[in-house]
This record gives structure tokens, sequence and C-alpha cells, in this order.
């Protein structure tokens, strides 16, 4: 069975594309899975992160162009072995004007994107969308592809309120206009700390457990990494002790996120749910950490 998953957050700088290329990296070269990568926002970041990291390979065929065309495999990179890349550009921008032009009717707007992506789902194990961080026909024709949503949630005020509008509002709103069409279930809140113990911060994780409820949100917390910051910049490596901490956390994301997914597969909830960390514990590697062996990533370029 295919997953398809996004990271969102309605208020942008939270790092959702960050999460999501390094959960798409993870997934494929630590976890053996075959993944795709669908960047549909026309800044292009997710583009450019994987590129860096992956040799700057050639792209025949923007998402756009995928789209106007009616065929997602004309736009699929092969990246790795186990993971490829749809590409975003700047003219993504023409999408809205294209579905106004091609349909008359809402519903045949709103899941253009999901009736191509349901002819080429099923060659992969996980599908990431990177979404920009607003609420048009472009970020709903991802969402309605979705089956899992992580809500990235920054640990400041703006952010959390965020988070509440996300799951409340604008989800509750496409399942009421579209019904049972609509099938996502909204594996967790994700927290991001800006710096380590800092009282607001703690502040906002503990609302966040009591709003939400503790079952609902990730036991892991991604915390301010310099070196997450320079892979944006040059592409994610693999090469030392610091690397790997980066990859260990990102592991303990990927598994607490497959068994919250099982969860809600099996039981339909996420009920009295705890997650023991299994690469990285804190700020020191696990045993299974240190062993990690990546199966097919290598820093190109």
């Amino acid at each position: 069975m295919t997953y398809t998953i996004i990271n969102a957050q309605q208020k942008g700088g939270v790092g959702k594309t960050t999460d999501t290329v390094m959960e798409a990296i993870v997934a494929a070269t630590l976890f053996s899975k075959k993944v795709l990568v669908i960047d549909t926002d026309l800044q292009g970041n997710a583009t450019q992160f994987l590129s860096k990291t992956f040799g700057n390979p050639e792209i025949p065929y923007t998402l756009m162009a995928c789209l106007t065309s009616g065929d997602l495999s004309r736009g699929i990179v092969k990246l790795a072995p186990k993971i490829d890349m749809i590409a975003c550009d700047y003219d993504m921008r023409n999408y809205t004007e294209f579905l106004d032009k091609k349909f008359d009717n809402i519903t045949d707007k709103t899941f253009f994107l999901k009736k191509l992506l349901d002819k080429i789902k099923d060659a992969y194990d996980f599908i990431f969308i990177d979404v920009p961080p607003s609420t048009d026909i472009k970020v709903d024709n991802a969402m309605v592809c979705s089956d899992y949503v992580v809500v990235i949630q920054e640990t400041q005020q703006f952010s959390f309120d965020g988070s509440k509008r996300l799951i409340l509002t604008y989800l509750q709103t496409l399942v009421n206009d579209f019904g049972n069409k609509i099938n996502v279930q909204v594996a967790g809140v994700l927290p991001v700390l800006l710096q380590s113990r800092r009282p607001l911060q703690e502040k906002i994780v503990h609302e966040t457990v009591g709003f939400f409820g503790k079952d609902n949100v990730f036991n892991s917390i991604i915390n301010n990494h310099a070196r997450i910051e320079w892979y944006t910049a040059q592409g994610v490596q693999f090469e030392d002790f610091h690397d790997k901490r980066i990859f260990a956390l990102y592991a303990d994301i990927f598994q607490e996120l497959l068994l919250r997914i099982d969860s809600f597969e099996n039981t339909g909830d996420v009920v009295n749910f705890k997650y023991e960390h299994k690469f990285i514990n804190g700020n020191r590697l696990t045993q299974k950490g240190k062993e990690m062996e990546l199966d097919g990533f290598t820093k190109k370029g």
C-alpha cells in the first residue's frame, strides 16, 4: 500500500520543506522504502534541496508541464535507487488559471492532481508532497491526495495558532465540502524548537499537548541544528558524527510516523501512544543509531 504524506503548516518558515526532504531520504536510504517527492511550491525549494544532494540531475519536465500534459510520469527524476522526484518551478503560478479554463466543476478542479497521481502511485511505498504555506486551490489539490498530514509546529504563538487553523478549520472545510472523498488523517503535531530550554517555547509545547492531547503530539522534537541549515545550502551529507545525529533524529521521526500510521490503520485512532526513541535519545546516539548504514545514498556533485 502507498501512503501519501504532507508536512503542513499555515505559517511559513517553519521547516516543512527540510522535514519533507529529510524524511524522504531517511525513508528511502535507511528504511528501504521506495519514495517519490513531489514539489508543488513554485519557489522550488524541495527541488533545489534534492538537486544539490543528488548531483543536480537533469529535469525533463516540471510539475506544471506534467499537469498540462496529463501525465505525471514524464516528470519523474530518478535521484537514487529508491528515491525519485517531480520538480517544481515558477511556471506553477499558472496552475489556478489552467484549472479554471479546463474545468467548471470545483470537484474536478480540486481532484485533478489526485486523478493523475493515482495512475503512478502504486510504484511507491511513500509519496511526500511539499506544499507552500497557503490554502489555495494548488494546496487543496495536494491535500486531497494525502493519507496523513504531519503538522509542523514551530514553538511560537503564531505557529501554534496556525496549527489550530489548519486542523480545525482548513481540513474540516475540505471534509465539509467533499465528504468521504477526503480520507486524510492528522498523524500528529511535530514540534520544532528554535532553541532548547527557552521558557516560552516549553510553555507552547505544553499548551500544544494540552490542546491537542498527548497522543496527538509527536514524542520526537526537532531542535534547532546548524547542520540542518547547512544542508539546505549544500545538500544533505552523511559523512561524520554530526550528520549521523541528524539522520538518527529523522529516523526516529519516520519510525514514529510508521507506528502512528499502523495505529490508525488497525484501530482508527492513536490512543495511549508512546514512542521509545530507537536511534537517538536527547543528543546521544543509541546503539542502533551508531550502527546506522544507509542504502543507496551517496552525496554527488
